[in-house]
């Protein structure tokens, strides 16, 4: 039997030619390696970046800087009764301050002192320092009166027999105006028509034809010996204590208006003051004057909330505290602590003084009792 001998090669054996190949493909690739790390130093490659990415970059940098950071103050001499909001901005306020001294001149509140402008409540007491050197309260603007006055005017529906000092200026009437009304009034002096208002000594003809229709008294005198007589004919109806049985005394109010009067009587806590009853959905000036002189008020029975107990609910059903004015009351209060004393909201901001001499006979910060 022939035996054959097989011979192979080994599948991993390399001739001389390959491995040559080899040590010179390592080379080119050893020196391209060195090349991409070394390339920088010899090459100084343009950069192209979308000038919108780079604005975008920036925003988002300054938005993630803390805001006392991000401030830089640029001083200057300013009037905070006269500054402008772009000023504001230059002088390093933030948006949100100078939005809140916006928004309390435009309600007509102005700054007489430099104290005044700490009361602001998105000012710190740092900034405050920082700017005080800086605030001038011109003497001009500080006593100027008819402009001021003409921003703090807000016309509402009053009786002038019953209208006390700081509803006439903010209607509109100078301090020299006011006191002849008073002092016609302590003197025995009634106003039984609308025109009886211009006769004040002192009063201005263009005051009284914006207040006219405002004025809830008779157009002509024929109408007032019809409601003196009502008066006569009819007894007093002391409005926050009354049921509505007798609230249907009072004459043009039937069984419909003395719910509606009972119903936000409740809401509100009681009234303090009759005008408050044209609040009333339906109830209008002409109606209003039919009952007017039958209706008196006993503030005592006033239901009273509690500020530094109350919850933000218990402030929010009030007719007259909305939503953002609840929350600047309690933001104020987790920052300064429990109120001293009911005029202390007042330092709000957003509090100017018509809307605080509405709301403050409802709020109290005793326990206090009242109708329920």
């Amino acid at each position: 039997m022939i035996k054959h001998k097989i011979r192979t090669k080994p599948f991993l054996y390399i001739t001389l030619r390959q491995r040559r190949g080899v040590f010179v493909l390592l080379g080119v690739i050893v020196l391209l390696i060195a090349l991409f790390l070394t390339l920088h130093l010899f090459i100084q490659p343009g950069t192209v970046i979308d000038s919108t990415f780079e604005d975008d970059i920036a925003a988002h940098h300054d938005q993630a800087q803390p805001e006392s950071q991000a401030r830089q103050f640029d001083f200057f001499p300013f009037d905070p009764n006269l500054i402008s909001k772009e000023q504001m901005l230059q002088l390093g306020l933030s948006s949100h301050q100078a939005d809140m001294i916006s928004k309390y001149r435009e309600a007509g509140g102005r700054f007489f002192a430099k104290e005044d402008f700490e009361k602001i409540y998105a000012i710190s007491k740092e900034d405050y320092a920082l700017l005080k050197p800086y605030i001038i309260i011109s003497q001009d603007n500080r006593y100027k009166d008819e402009s001021a006055k003409a921003k703090k005017t807000i016309l509402f529906p009053f009786d002038p027999n019953d209208a006390d000092s700081l509803q006439l200026i903010t209607l509109g009437l100078n301090t020299y105006q006011t006191a002849n009304v008073l002092k016609y009034r302590r003197a025995g002096g009634v106003f039984t028509v609308k025109k009886d208002f211009s006769k004040i000594y002192g009063m201005d003809a263009n005051i009284y034809k914006d207040l006219e229709k405002y004025i809830l008294l008779p157009s002509v005198s024929a109408e007032a010996p019809a409601i003196a007589k009502s008066v006569n004919q009819l007894d007093l109806i002391e409005i926050n204590t009354a049921d509505t049985l007798q609230l249907r005394q009072l004459k043009g109010i039937g069984q419909v208006y003395a719910s509606r009067i009972a119903n936000y009587r409740e809401k509100l806590g009681g009234f303090f003051d009759k005008s408050q009853l044209l609040e009333i959905y339906g109830i209008d000036t002409s109606r209003f004057v039919l009952f007017a002189p039958q209706v008196v008020v006993d503030k005592s029975f006033i239901r009273r909330i509690n500020i530094n107990e109350a919850t933000f609910d218990d402030l929010l059903d009030h007719p007259y505290l909305e939503f953002y004015l609840v929350k600047e009351i309690f933001n104020y209060r987790d920052a300064v602590g429990a109120f001293d004393s009911v005029a202390q909201l007042k330092d709000i901001s957003l509090i100017y003084d018509q809307l605080y001499f509405k709301i403050a006979p409802y709020l109290t910060v005793t326990k206090t009792k009242g109708i329920r």
